[in-house]
């Protein structure tokens, strides 16, 4: 009991942080720019707890989906409904504030965001690392003869190199295209790699993840990443000339479907030269091995360590320039497949709100810590990258209006800023509220209380750790 509650705390907390270091970021600039600050919030609604010192109120709202500092010079009429604030008393007078001001506070947000991920990504890499992000290659383990993908020429074996155009270098990968591309029909075009057939183009037909997470294209079986974390000196996978982030996907002719089949062929083979085909950076090589037998441990051994892959995007470790950018990239494919025809149906049912972010955050908390900093790391780079859309309830709307003035000496009127903040935060807040309802309905099924008795008495699954969202995104 004790252990769900530090979980559900720390799922609060590691949110709250995010938010906090956004809003500070705008705080701090707009005091420094000499800005009013009326309020600093973590939280939106009705306040649950407030304090006001020096003329600013701090307070936590009811409504755990963001937060807000309260600028009038840069949101004349504010977003008080939107906000819960109701205080009816007129504002004071304030001096003009010049555009650039306004810009550098509605830039400080995000790149704190971008500042704050970077310190968290430092900390992924500094950290012993024991799960690994694969990023080398998508192998077929298992293909049932009687399936369509079978019927189509998917093979064990096979290695997914692109689907429908786009490069593919992890499961995860493979997964998000497929659902963005699969479009009315659900076919999906995979372009397969194998030594016998060579390239081939195959049309399959997808799963929708949350319809069958267990399978994308059935029949088929994605072989388990075993990618090597460490090579132990001295022992037969260094003398042979294996390397920490091989990925290992076949030994002779079998192929590899995980970590335990790996380990029961070596166990097969004591003293026996086998050869290993990895994949070292997207290089094909093939590495002949002797395994030994070891008395100490009585088994056979050839001296690695695997890295336990989760195959989603913020399990990426190494430079943290790149995994800021591993994270941006998976960020900016969304957007553009909400804005592509063909793709923004499937892009907008892989979309996810508060509720999902904090069913992750719950998942990442119980595999480990490099998971979760990791995830909290993609979510500051979620909530910067969103928060620069120019949408004007969103820090990218203010800083258009003030790149307008900068460049025309002219002020969008007050009254039409509040409309259109106003009438874009409602559009925002509901869709918070449509993608909370229909991920609660994934999770725990409440659509059923509304539902004919028959339905009522179906089971509720439990909630898998399994996370098919493609990005999820965070309101300001």
């Amino acid at each position: 009991m004790l252990g769900i509650i530090f979980i559900i705390f720390m799922m609060i907390f590691l949110f709250g942080i995010t938010v906090f270091v956004h809003e500070w970021g705008h705080f701090i600039v707009a005091k420094k720019c000499g800005l009013k600050v009326e309020a600093f919030s973590i939280g939106m609604g009705p306040a649950v707890w407030k304090k006001e010192v020096d003329g600013i109120v701090y307070k936590i709202g009811a409504l755990p989906i963001g937060g807000y500092v309260s600028l009038p010079q840069l949101d004349p009429a504010g977003m008080e409904k939107v906000q819960g604030d109701n205080d009816e008393t007129p504002r004071e007078e304030l001096p003009d504030v010049s555009p650039w001001a306004k810009i550098a506070v509605a830039v400080a947000g995000p790149a704190c965001n971008i500042v704050f991920a970077l310190i968290l990504g430092t900390g992924v890499m500094l950290l012993p690392q024991q799960e690994i992000r694969e990023e080398n290659g998508v192998f077929i383990a298992e293909v049932a003869e009687n399936s369509p993908a079978y019927a189509a020429g998917l093979r064990p074996g096979d290695e997914v190199r692109a689907v429908n155009g786009t490069t593919v270098k992890s499961w995860y990968d493979t997964q998000v295209e497929s659902l963005l591309g699969s479009g009315n029909d659900g076919d999906v075009d995979f372009e397969v790699y194998n030594e016998t057939d060579g390239e081939r183009t195959l049309q399959l037909a997808v799963n929708h993840p949350e319809e069958n997470p267990e399978q994308l294209i059935d029949g088929v079986k994605q072989a388990e990443p075993c990618q090597i974390f460490s090579v132990v000196s001295d022992m037969p996978a260094a003398k042979a000339g294996l390397q920490a982030n091989d990925l290992i996907y076949r030994v002779n002719a079998t192929v590899i479907t995980g970590m335990n089949h790996f380990r029961e062929l070596i166990q097969e083979n004591p003293d026996t030269e086998i050869v290993m085909h990895v994949d070292r950076a997207g290089e094909k090589l093939t590495i002949p091995v002797v395994p030994e037998y070891s008395e100490e441990n009585d088994m056979v051994m050839i001296g690695i360590q695997f890295g336990g892959s989760l195959g989603l995007p913020w399990t990426l470790t190494g430079n943290p320039f790149k995994q800021i950018y591993s994270d941006s990239s998976s960020i900016f494919r969304l957007l553009k497949a909400l804005v592509t025809p063909s793709e923004s149906k499937q892009a907008a049912s892989g979309l996810g709100g508060p509720v999902s972010i904090f069913q992750m955050i719950f998942v990442s908390l119980q595999i480990g810590l490099l998971t979760t900093l990791g995830l909290i790391r993609f979510i500051n780079i979620n909530l910067a990258v969103l928060n620069l859309l120019p949408l004007p309830v969103l820090d990218g709307g203010h800083i258009c209006f003030a790149l307008w003035e900068g460049i025309t000496k002219r002020k969008v009127h007050p009254k039409l800023v509040a409309s259109l903040v106003n009438v874009f935060a409602i559009l925002l807040l509901s869709a918070m509220v449509i993608l909370t309802w229909r991920d609660s309905d994934r999770i725990w099924n409440i659509s059923r209380f509304f539902k004919g008795d028959e339905q009522k008495t179906e089971q509720v699954a439990e909630p898998t750790p399994q996370i098919p969202k493609t990005t999820e995104p965070v309101a300001k």
